[in-house]
């Protein structure tokens, strides 16, 4: 298999009117950090696709600089297949949501700041690159001013999914806080178990889902734009958190080239890097944790997540090499498991409980790069691409080596767009 244009093939494959489905059966509409991934790889054979890639995203963009976590383009033709549908989120409970586009009420980890500077070394200034700008900028407002309670520089997310990571242990502690008697009322009518093998070991419980959709329907009761006071998910996640502070940066930096005042975000990365060491990071243990802020402690776990801080400039060099060291432990293996194989909440091949997932070793190559680590960066990138060659372009991939298949869907997109931007690094 030539793994570049294998690569290239899924990509133009699952190139829909303008955007990129993460998966051609089981995710067919277009989703927030799924395209800033997608991105990158369009880079290297149709940089035009990179920039609408980012333009149809943010034409689901809400008038108060809101960005949701799916874009139900051709919702008539394709609803069908994706439950919570368009109408079930029903987005219009919000007067921001846009009227000619159905969206969903929640966000995901912004990188898109990243992705817009890295479009703009490519192919420069232009006044579609400016107008996405201008956008990511209203985006990162948007956040500061709904999440950042606190005011240290950091936002919180309301529901598991808004991290990426649906059903990391982490989350665990605020989904347990909804009691079975709050679930009388939800119905599923669930797709992804149909177009998955292996359903029941790969993907989350029917009682996981009822309490993601109890999370989607009291947020949407407050037109998604607050969460109650007793709300039981409200956490400080390593994704959200590291990927803000990333794409900030890009953001200052796209902002003094093209003539955009980006000051007031100066400041945010300075605080949030500080309130992310305070908060985040534990001294007893040498690791980052989610930060819980229901029982306000953090939630010490181990999981792929914990290295992204290094993608962010966050560690100073001494905690740097402690993480380092830490990555040791997985160096046999194809690269670092979404969960701590150790804990008996591990499970091998259910999502995000275990299993490998390429944009984690993406960002955590980047982060080995931008500390200087090459060896052990340039390891990672090797045995990513040594994963995908074996098992080819698939949503997760198995820590056990004597595994014969990965997991989730088939052709996905940013396993695709990654590793063709790791082969062309």
């Amino acid at each position: 298999m030539d793994l570049r244009n294998e690569c290239v093939r899924v990509l133009r494959q699952n190139w829909r009117e303008g955007y990129t489905v993460p998966s051609p059966h089981l995710y067919p509409f277009q989703w927030n950090w799924d395209s800033g991934f997608i991105a990158l790889g369009h880079l290297h054979f149709e940089p035009e696709m990179a920039l609408q890639e980012m333009e149809s995203l943010f034409k689901g963009q809400w008038d108060n600089g809101f960005l949701p976590h799916i874009i139900f383009h051709n919702e008539a033709k394709y609803g069908r297949n994706y439950f919570p549908s368009a109408d079930y989120w029903n987005s219009r409970v919000s007067e921001y949501a846009p009227k000619h586009l159905k969206t969903t009420g929640i966000t995901q980890p912004p990188i898109h700041g990243y992705v817009l500077e890295r479009i703009h070394q490519q192919l420069g200034n232009s006044d579609r690159l400016a107008k996405l700008l201008d956008k990511v900028l209203l985006y990162h407002r948007n956040l500061y001013e709904q999440r950042d309670a606190l005011d240290n520089g950091l936002v919180a997310v309301w529901h598991n999914w808004e991290t990426g990571m649906d059903n990391s242990p982490w989350w665990d502690v605020a989904i347990d806080r909804i009691h079975a008697e709050q679930l009388g009322s939800i119905r599923l009518n669930r797709k992804d178990i149909k177009a998955v093998d292996n359903y029941e070991e790969t993907r989350p419980s029917d009682d996981e889902y009822r309490r993601y959709l109890w999370l989607l329907e009291t947020l949407q009761s407050k037109e998604y734009a607050s969460c109650p006071s007793d709300f039981p998910f409200q956490l400080l996640d390593l994704t959200v958190n590291s990927l803000l502070l990333v794409s900030t940066e890009s953001l200052i930096r796209l902002g003094a080239d093209l003539g955009r005042d980006t000051s007031w975000l100066e400041q945010k990365v300075m605080t949030g890097k500080a309130s992310f060491n305070q908060l985040l990071w534990s001294e007893r243990d040498g690791n980052y944790y989610p930060y819980d802020r229901v029982s306000e402690q953090q939630v010490p776990l181990l999981g792929a997540a914990g290295f992204l801080p290094l993608f962010a400039g966050i560690p100073s060099e001494n905690q740097a090499m402690v993480l380092v060291k830490k990555l040791e432990t997985y160096r046999d293996l194809y690269g670092v498991p979404s969960f701590d194989p150790s804990h008996p909440k591990f499970e091998p091949k259910r999502y995000w409980r275990g299993p490998i997932w390429v944009n984690m070793s993406y960002m955590i190559w980047k982060g080995l790069l931008r500390y200087d680590f090459t060896e052990q960066a340039n390891h990672l990138k090797e045995t990513t691409v040594e994963m995908v060659e074996r098992y080819g372009l698939r949503e997760y991939y198995p820590i056990d080596k004597q595994e014969t298949t990965a997991y989730g869907g088939t052709d996905f997109s940013w396993s695709a767009s990654l590793v063709l931007d790791m082969l062309n690094s």
